[in-house]
């Protein structure tokens, strides 16, 4: 789960070093971002249908290769073309990650244990951004920001060899019975049904969550570089923090959220909260450690919410069967993710200032309260 997210977390990390070496602009880095998770969100309506065709190791496998390849043409950079390619890698990457580790924690897993497991593997998304956070900008000013790209590519064919050595969770014959009885392989089978009102409501509220959330990965470090003054170490290691708090939270909230009846109770909570922390970073600019706080607290709110999203569906039957649902609650994470720093970027090239951005990731926040309010009730399990 972390390296299928490191590409988000690494242009974050490295925002000023690339910005400086390559030219480009503030908005421009919103767009790179809104690429790989466009390519991601769009890929998530299919990539539930073909995890079951392959089954979660073969996916998994498959993933972690995609992640080697996209950080590979990362790290040799420069040409645009080369660039774009890396980048629809990274999303495609994206899309699998849940499907396939959700698959591998049905298959393998009893059902009393499946919400810590899926908490567990959730927070490896933070362990990526932390490692981004306190690795790469380290690795950038002693290397190059290209050789610190390149180093991930080792560690994720490290981690596709070890994926081959899980047990399969699915053998030939049970696949092709599979699709002999329920249709699977025709091309209606490759997008999900259309959702219930519950689940309508959760994709909304994944799709405000991420929009706030990518901003914060895509857009913090340059923020309090450009305008808080902190050197590129202390603006990269924000996202180390963001991590840390979010392994944590993640964690944490995944097991709590399996003690309320109605799990739209936990994520307004985490929404509202990370609305209310939000507020810190444009304080930040009068009373600067106001910027760690906002960090530790977004990632034990805003971080934690995507953890329990995916509890929520694979909990009940509320939202509608667990593969569909969770490739359309995927689906609105990812284009929250793919929307919001193009739209902060924007904002900010536009107002020549970070206010604007702020104003906008706080709006995303309340907007995702707003959904998990009108979900309770119809969310009930």
């Amino acid at each position: 789960m972390g390296l299928a997210m490191l590409v988000l977390f690494a242009l974050g990390a490295l925002g000023p070093s690339l910005l400086g070496e390559l030219g480009i602009s503030r908005s421009r880095l919103g767009a790179l971002t809104a690429l790989a998770f466009g390519t991601a969100s769009v890929l998530s309506l299919c990539a539930g249908h073909f995890t079951d065709l392959m089954g979660g190791r073969q996916a998994l496998v498959a993933l972690l290769a995609t992640v080697a390849a996209a950080f590979a043409l990362l790290a040799l950079g420069g040409d645009p073309v080369r660039l774009l390619l890396a980048l629809l890698l990274a999303g495609a990457a994206q899309a699998f990650a849940n499907p396939a580790t959700n698959r591998l924690i049905a298959v393998h897993l009893p059902p009393g244990r499946r919400a810590a497991a899926v908490g567990v593997k959730q927070s490896g998304v933070q362990v990526g951004a932390f490692a981004a956070g306190l690795l790469l900008p380290a690795l950038a000013a002693a290397l190059s920001w290209r050789a610190a790209l390149a180093l991930v590519v080792p560690v994720a064919l490290s981690a596709a060899f070890l994926a081959l050595r899980l047990p399969a969770d699915r053998p030939p014959a049970e696949r092709r019975a599979g699709e002999g009885r329920t249709g699977e392989g025709r091309a209606g089978g490759f997008l999900p049904g259309a959702p219930n009102a519950a689940a309508r409501r959760l994709v909304a509220y994944s799709f405000g969550v991420g929009a706030g959330l990518a901003c914060l990965n895509t857009y913090l470090p340059l923020y309090a570089h450009q305008e808080l003054g902190m050197g590129e170490r202390a603006s990269g290691a924000l996202i180390a923090v963001l991590g840390v708090a979010g392994i944590a939270a993640r964690v944490l909230w995944a097991r709590l959220s399996g003690r309320f009846a109605d799990v739209s109770v936990p994520l307004s909570a985490l929404a509202g909260a990370a609305a209310c922390f939000v507020v810190l970073m444009p304080a930040a600019g009068a009373l600067t450690p106001l910027v760690w706080i906002g960090a530790v607290g977004l990632g034990g709110s805003a971080v934690a919410a995507n953890a329990v999203s995916m509890v929520a569906v694979v909990r009940g039957p509320r939202f509608g069967p667990t593969g569909h649902a969770s490739a359309l609650v995927s689906a609105g994470f990812f284009g929250g993710f793919a929307a919001g720093p193009l739209a902060f970027g924007a904002l900010v090239d536009g107002t020549g200032g970070y206010g604007a951005g702020w104003t906008m990731v706080g709006a995303a926040f309340l907007a995702s309260v707003l959904c998990a309010v009108r979900m309770r009730g119809a969310a009930r399990s």
